[in-house]
């Protein structure tokens, strides 16, 4: 069974009263999702200014022409755009850019389209392309010819491609560039008629970085703001999305039992994927663990990493067992947990995530001088400085990490201490960084 196109219609329009009905169908079926798809790009057309003052007051007939052939003319510049970046992105990452720009009809909205799909399958596995990919995305977007789009057509993909960019950017732990573009976003979308569904979508992206720099009452207001809009779309996917973004941002500030329940509103939701499923998941051992649930906390991660090994994804693999090492730790099983925390480590280096990478290192060492291998720890310091400094990290973190590996040579080397510039490293990222300082009690203490 299949929806007629007047209900899909409505459905995209936000106006339908079996909005729920209609998405759990559209989640299963392949055709009634593409002309989803298709609706939502007249829709966008339609909102466009341009295309409304073009219209002759006497012919509506010929203006659901003009916008049913434009539909058609943005899916051929989608499937050609599809076989260009099979070709394209390909190879090593340094050689995307000179593919692109050699392509004949390569800069094309199509082609903006695809580039922000591909980075979608691209993310967990390797960030640092993801993130080439969006930087290609903005490119072309900019280089659109208005004469050939409708203007606020164009204006809309390039905001779109700025609000991806930062996503990726933020997902990387770069929250003060993420934040940049976003904004960068945001005056855009503002240019363009009737953008509240895209503006909900990068409330969404800068409530997750915002929570990330301080700024977290704003951010769960944004997240909530968000879902609201999403619900009055009938999009009850990311109106999940935005609950666990909210409950996010509520358990970075600590209200660990009000997170664990917004989490737990969603755990079960009709509308969550395979992959939201377990990210739901992982957030609720979070929470265990915070409340000193640690054997439930384990218990969670432990499917949590064989599921999103299951799934491909990399990077939230990695971060999931690192968040197991910690709940081993907590567990009072600190051995278990460096075999854990040595794996981390590695896989963040090898995805040049090279902020978290030095935290994990930092727990290694924390870990194994609490356990009297305090040898293993000036290798680790050296091999943390060598990675902050090929990366350009900020040289106060170089800093930090160097008076650590004299403090270990000295043999006044502490957990305490090791926690302090842990903690300085975990800062960085905040809208005003400090200069790094010793403990006050000294390097010992």
């Amino acid at each position: 069974m299949h929806y007629d196109e007047e209900s899909l219609f409505e459905f995209v329009e936000g106006t339908s009263q079996i909005a729920g009905e209609i998405e759990s169908h559209v989640m299963e079926c392949v055709e009634c999702a593409r002309e989803v798809g298709e609706q939502r790009e007249i829709v966008e057309a339609l909102a466009s200014g341009e295309t409304w003052e073009s219209v002759p007051a006497a012919a509506p007939r010929q203006f659901i022409l003009n916008v049913t052939a434009f539909a058609e003319r943005a899916r051929a510049e989608e499937e050609a755009a599809a076989f260009l970046c099979d070709e394209i992105l390909s190879g090593p990452a340094s050689w995307w850019r000179q593919r692109l720009m050699k392509a004949e009809n390569a800069a094309t909205a199509g082609m903006v389209k695809q580039l922000l799909d591909r980075m979608r399958t691209m993310l967990e596995r390797s960030p640092a392309n993801a993130l080439q990919v969006t930087a290609l995305a903005i490119e072309v977007a900019n280089a659109l010819d208005v004469t050939e789009y409708p203007c606020d057509y164009a204006i809309n993909l390039r905001a779109q491609a700025h609000r991806d960019h930062a996503y990726v950017l933020s997902f990387m732990g770069r929250y003060s560039e993420a934040l940049e573009y976003a904004d960068q976003s945001k005056r855009l979308f503002d240019q363009v008629p009737l953008p509240e569904y895209d503006l909900a979508r990068l409330a969404l992206v800068k409530a997750s970085i915002l929570q990330y720099v301080e700024r977290r009452t704003e951010a769960a207001e944004l997240a909530r703001q968000a879902g609201d809009t999403f619900l009055r779309f009938g999009d009850r996917a990311r109106y999940v999305n935005a609950r666990i973004t909210e409950g996010s941002v509520v358990y970075n500030t600590g209200a660990m039992e009000k997170a664990l329940e917004i989490w737990q509103s969603v755990e079960s939701d009709p509308a969550l994927d395979d992959i939201g499923a377990v990210r739901v998941a992982h957030n609720i051992a979070l929470c265990l663990s915070k409340l000193e649930r640690h054997a439930a906390a384990v218990e969670y991660l432990q499917r949590c990493v064989a599921q999103f090994d299951m799934l491909e994804m990399e990077t939230e693999r990695t971060r999931s067992r690192w968040n197991l090492a910690s709940a081993l730790v907590a567990a009072g099983k600190p051995l278990e947990s460096i075999p854990a925390l040595r794996q981390t480590w590695k896989e963040f280096e090898r995805l040049e995530m090279i902020g978290p990478a030095g935290l994990v290192g930092l727990e290694l060492a924390e870990i194994l001088l609490a356990c009297g291998r305090a040898d293993e720890v000036p290798t680790i310091c050296r091999d943390l400085i060598a990675q902050f400094t090929r990366f350009g990290m900020a040289s106060r973190a170089i800093t930090a990490l160097s008076f650590l590996r004299e403090a270990v040579a000295i043999g006044q080397a502490s957990t305490s201490l090791v926690r302090h510039v842990h903690a300085f490293l975990r800062e960085l990222p905040t809208e005003h960084p400090r200069l790094f300082a010793p403990p006050p009690g000294g390097p010992g203490e």
